[in-house]
């Protein structure tokens, strides 16, 4: 059990390295997804909405210009009290590379405000 100095001690070094640590958590490219469509490193796009919501997503040009071999997943932007993901295979990358249109299904996942299972689609497209 902490003092209440202690606490308040580490409790403040907490807070100070969040703004600093917290960009850094979304540099994966299986954790961009969920970005600014401004802050987009890539192509941005928002999904169909579904129980009254939206998702957007962020594929990254490195991702479009070279590919995983084994595609990539993405989580969506947080809405709702939640996210989904979305799986990418190296020939979707490379479609939307090539100024394709690529539409892929998010998972299915519980929004925790009503409950309710749904997914999202996406149409892909660089702009």
């Amino acid at each position: 059990m902490f003092t209440r100095r202690e606490l308040l001690t580490r409790g403040t070094t907490v807070l100070l390295l969040v703004p600093v640590v917290g960009p850094l958590l979304g540099c994966s490219s299986s954790d961009s997804g969920g970005a600014d469509a401004a802050a987009c490193a890539g192509v941005s796009s928002t999904s169909s909405s579904d129980n009254q919501h939206t998702h957007t997503l962020c594929v990254l040009t490195s991702d479009l210009t070279t590919p995983p071999g084994a595609g990539v997943t993405y989580t969506t932007s947080l809405d709702s009290g939640h996210t989904h993901h979305v799986t990418l295979t190296p020939a979707n990358l490379t479609s939307i590379n090539g100024s394709g249109t690529v539409m892929v299904t998010s998972t299915s996942d519980v929004d925790p405000i009503n409950g309710a299972a749904h997914t999202h689609t996406f149409m892909i497209k660089k702009a």
